[in-house]
């Protein structure tokens, strides 16, 4: 959880952006407000993929399939338009960790704190497979722990039981399973129809990892996992006693032998009413995360509230991140075959030299920043503090089904792999000029820059442009993110915004001058792309409205996971 960077948007419709909740290779989750102070989700999907209509159709129908389902075990809608130049869709923000986060930093559940949990689950999928649903993608990271019960977010896989069309089960188009591989069915992971039943056997996995602190499938490799999932048989030793034959019979490989939820319902038995649902560190966890809104908001206190009295105490509170923002996959789904592991860490980072002949960036310190002056005042300073019960949910849905293994990239940081060559990217330039007269190339500890410089139809003709991308590698993708962001902030210091650009996560105008008419740059993730135009006979506004488009074209032609 985040302040929105310089150039992001500061309205979505009609809600007013506050921060940045999670980002990913999809698009991002932003922490907005309504007109009547509530705060809200947004999912707003990334620029390029707004410009395929194929993904644009999956959008419209995780609209659709949102909206038929209420909120008492989910997070509701509350305003959507798939039709906007960057489609969006707002629900209600439920303050709470994710069922993942709670376990990766507390350990494993109480057998009674399953059962609670259990019995949550199984009133949530009865409701969605009322509305004629099937989720698909049921996994601890898509569980939240709110205050008062849980819930389950993330229809963006969801698709209705009847009438599905050939390749729209469990597969994509091109043939690439959707979901979660550790959480999946026997019959997705092939690729099956699916019915209502392949919930339960997602519940059933979901379930032992909060008993046993690991999926029952996970192997080393996706692969594996997958294999597993359809062919092996679970090791339930781990799983306490009184639950193991409700997790059993949930992971039968036959879904006609698993339980309907009704017969969930019965399994699991009556459940002690309580004032407090979960742990006392789950309620430490939710202080923590009120104290990083109350920060966005610009009415941080010294620290983070304490939870509501209680006849347990209540530790200090445990400094996790918010949820669905740094998920621990289970494991990360990737495309088939399995990508190279890049867990490395970034190196402390020394300013990278000028590109040789091509207009220097603005300098740059020859040490790493240091941390960033206070932010400016927010405009919700002074506005009085959103209490704990007025919180609401992370946005359902990350995946649209349009990528191998979806995992849930709305909350992965965006991950650039590398940068593409000044021929291979002229074509997607929208740039009618000649090709390109200088390819340069530069490698450094923190990663990779290349710089091409477009020419009109004489070698020193305008119009001309010049494109740099500047890639952050070595370490995992949140950590490059954070290194490139750092970079990209020296360079935007003193600069002026773009407020509106609906693409990239942060960006600045760089000036005109004698070289240039116009100069963007832009940040997505752990790449940045500078833009320059001269054209004498360009106006500003034209210029800028060009610089916007290459600037779009430019992101979209780097190679990304």
């Amino acid at each position: 959880m985040e302040r929105m960077g310089p150039g992001g948007p500061t309205h979505v419709g009609p809600f007013e952006v506050v921060g940045v909740l999670g980002q990913g290779g999809m698009g991002r989750v932003l922490l907005a407000a309504g007109p009547d102070g509530r705060l809200v989700a947004v999912k707003q999907v990334l620029a390029h993929f707004a410009d395929d209509e194929a993904f644009r159709a999956r959008f419209r129908r995780e609209v659709t399939a949102s909206r038929k389902v209420s909120g008492a075990y989910t997070a509701a809608v509350i305003d959507a338009d798939p039709d906007a130049s960057t489609p969006w869709l707002a629900s209600v923000f439920v303050a709470g960790p994710s069922l993942g986060a709670v376990v990766k930093a507390v350990g494993v559940l109480p057998e009674d704190v399953v059962r609670r949990l259990a019995a949550g689950l199984t009133s949530a999928l009865a409701e969605i497979h009322r509305a004629g649903l099937v989720h698909r993608d049921l996994k601890p990271d898509n569980v939240l722990l709110a205050e008062d019960g849980v819930r389950v977010i993330d229809l963006g896989i969801a698709r209705v039981t009847e009438g599905e069309s050939e390749g729209e089960t469990g597969l994509t188009r091109t043939g690439w399973v959707v979901g979660s591989p550790a959480y999946m069915s026997p019959e997705q992971a092939e690729g099956k129809p699916l019915t209502p039943a392949s919930d339960v056997f997602s519940l059933g996995s979901v379930l032992a990892l909060a008993a046993t602190g690991r999926s029952p499938f996970a192997g080393n490799s996706t692969l594996r996992t997958l294999y597993d999932v359809v062919h092996g048989e679970p090791d339930l030793s781990e799983v306490p006693a009184g639950l193991r034959e409700l997790v059993a019979r949930c992971l039968a490989k036959d879904p006609e032998a698993r339980p309907s939820p009704a017969q969930l319902r019965e399994l699991i038995g009556p459940v002690t009413p309580a004032g407090r649902q979960w742990p006392a560190a789950v309620y430490g966890m939710l202080a923590a995360q009120r104290g990083e809104i109350d920060g966005l908001l610009g009415d941080s206190p010294a620290r983070a509230p304490e939870p509501s009295p209680a006849p347990e105490p209540v530790p200090v509170p445990v400094p996790v991140p918010a949820p669905e923002l740094e998920p621990e996959p289970e494991p990360e789904p990737e495309p088939v075959p399995v990508p190279k592991d890049d867990s490395a860490v970034v190196p402390e980072q020394d300013a990278p030299p000028p590109l040789p002949e091509v207009p220097p960036l603005p300098p740059r310190p020859t040490e790493r920043p240091t941390a960033p002056s206070a932010q400016p005042r927010s405009p919700w300073r002074g506005r009085r503090r959103i209490t704990a019960l007025v919180a609401a949910a992370v946005l359902l849905v990350a995946g649209t089904g349009v990528v191998a293994y979806v995992r849930d990239r709305m909350n992965a940081p965006v991950a650039y792999t590398a940068l593409p060559t000044c021929a291979g990217a002229a074509d997607t330039m929208p740039l009618k000029l000649r090709e390109s007269s200088l390819d340069t190339r530069s490698e450094e500890a923190w990663g990779v820059r290349t710089g091409c410089t477009w020419n009109g139809l004489a070698k020193t003709a305008a119009p001309r442009a010049l494109v740099r991308w500047e890639l952050s590698l070595g370490g995992d993708a949140t950590r490059n993110a954070g290194a490139q962001r750092a970079r990209f902030r020296v360079d935007a210091a003193g600069k002026s915004t773009e407020p509106g650009l609906d693409f990239g996560t942060e960006s600045y105008w760089g000036g005109a001058s004698t070289d240039w008419t116009c100069v963007l740059a832009v940040r997505e993730g752990n790449l940045s792309v500078w833009v320059g135009l001269y054209e004498s006979q360009y106006t500003t506004s034209a210029c800028q409205e060009k610089a916007r488009a290459v600037a779009r074209a430019a992101l979209k032609a780097a190679p990304r996971r």
